[in-house]
Order: structure tokens, then C-alpha cells, then sequence
């Protein structure tokens, strides 16, 4: 069974699961690796890029020293993919300066950490950006990497906005707010009002995941197998590279 250590969720361990159970016991129980890709690489290159930016005083001439000096090189199949994804990472910086410049509000937090308990389950979550405003409300922010997005797509029905939203409400006492996916690859921040989210349903999806991980309920999902970084190594791919 289960240890204590266990009985802490945060989004990732919440959206493996919901994914894939197996996906969960291969990363969180296993302790098993997904490697490295082209897109997770430029992710986090760009992610350590922006931490650094807001440590040093967005310093806006500085940006791409600093993305040299945490690009991440693994991942890639050749060096000319490698070029590419490097270029499109300037690019999506360009974006961000362009947007940053027409932000009203101050950064208050970089990848801050929140902790907070609910029954056994203990919640913990680190958020990319956290701004200010001149009213006292706030502005909770996740960057996203990824190169195709639903620039559609409704954040009010996103977990991981509500369980950065709880949060901030419980941890930091932010009352009145937004929370928003900035879509650095696109130029665009879509945003929605605290309000919108219910803390104690985001409250009841975490413990049901949670229960079930503590039951050891690992069964496959096959729906999401041609994107998963274990589908060469999982019995139970059915992707065709797979």
C-alpha cells in the first residue's frame, strides 16, 4: 500500500491519471522516464528563459542571452530539427515581449509554490507568473509552449486554472481575480474570472482521483496512445509506432 508521500497531488500527477492510470503507475509509482522530445525540450528551455527574464528585471535586450543559456539541446532527431525549434523558440519570445509590453499590471510572483490541505490529501502546485493589479486583484498566469493550441478552447473548463485558482485562494487569501493561459506561441493570453471556478468541485475531482490511486485502480486508457512517451515500451499501445 501506499505511503503518506502519496497522498500528495498536484496537476500533473491529477492529468497523468486522467489520462492514462497506467500512464500514473508508469511515472509516479514505477518512477519510470518519458524521455526527452523536440517539443518538451523547447518547453522547458523557453519556461527557464522566462523565469530567468523575470528574475533578472525584464531586461528586454538580455532575453535571448538567456535562452542561449538555457536552451536544452536533447530531444531532437538532428541538428537541423534542433535549428528549427530553436528559431521558433525566438520567435515565441518576440511574441512575449510584444504582449508584455501592453500588461497593466506588475509581477508580483515567479514560479511560486502554493500547499494546502484538504482531509488527507495534501495539494500542492507551482505557478509559472502572478501579477498584480492597482485594485488589489490579481492575475494567475500558466504559460503554455505548445506550438498547436485550441485558441478556443473555454479555460473555465481548465483543471489545472481551477486548481491554481484554489490555490491562491486558500494559500495566499486572493480574493478577486483572473486566471489566464498565456499561448506564447501565438501571441495570446485567454483569461477567466476566479468566480468562475468552484473550489469545492475542483476539491471533489482531486479526491477521486486520489482515492483511486490509493485502490491501485492502474487499468489502461488506449485513447491517448499515439502521444505517450511510454507508447514504445507499454503492452498496451495500440499506436501504430508504437
Amino acid at each position: 500500500m501506499f505511503d503518506y508521500k502519496d497522498k500528495e497531488l498536484n496537476y500533473s500527477k491529477i492529468r497523468a491519471y486522467q489520462s492514462c492510470p497506467t500512464l500514473y503507475k508508469y511515472k509516479y509509482v514505477e518512477g519510470k522516464r518519458e524521455g526527452l522530445t523536440a517539443g518538451g525540450s523547447l518547453g522547458v528551455s523557453l519556461h527557464r528563459t522566462l523565469e530567468m527574464y523575470h528574475e533578472e528585471g525584464n531586461k528586454d535586450e538580455l532575453i535571448l542571452d538567456y535562452y542561449n543559456d538555457c536552451w536544452i539541446a536533447g530531444g531532437y532527431k538532428n541538428a537541423q530539427e534542433q535549428n528549427e525549434y530553436f528559431l521558433k523558440g525566438k520567435q515565441i519570445l518576440a511574441n512575449f515581449l510584444a504582449l508584455q509590453k501592453k500588461c497593466k499590471g506588475t509581477v508580483k510572483y515567479i514560479e511560486k509554490e502554493f500547499i494546502i490541505s484538504h482531509q488527507e490529501w495534501i495539494i500542492r502546485g507551482k505557478i509559472d507568473r502572478v501579477d498584480k493589479f492597482a485594485d488589489d486583484s490579481f492575475d494567475v498566469i500558466d504559460y503554455k509552449t505548445g506550438l498547436e493550441m485550441d485558441k478556443t478552447y473555454d479555460v473555465k473548463d481548465s483543471l489545472q486554472l481551477a486548481i491554481y485558482t484554489l490555490g491562491a485562494r486558500k494559500a495566499w487569501n486572493m480574493k478577486k481575480g483572473k486566471s489566464s493561459l498565456w499561448l506564447l506561441a501565438f501571441g495570446e493570453i485567454i483569461s477567466t474570472d476566479f468566480k468562475d471556478f468552484d473550489d469545492n468541485k475542483t476539491l471533489e475531482t482531486i479526491t477521486s482521483v486520489g482515492k483511486k490511486i490509493l485502490a491501485e485502480e492502474f487499468y489502461p486508457n488506449t485513447e491517448h496512445c499515439e502521444h505517450c512517451g511510454f507508447k514504445n515500451r507499454c503492452p498496451y499501445s495500440t499506436s501504430s509506432s508504437g
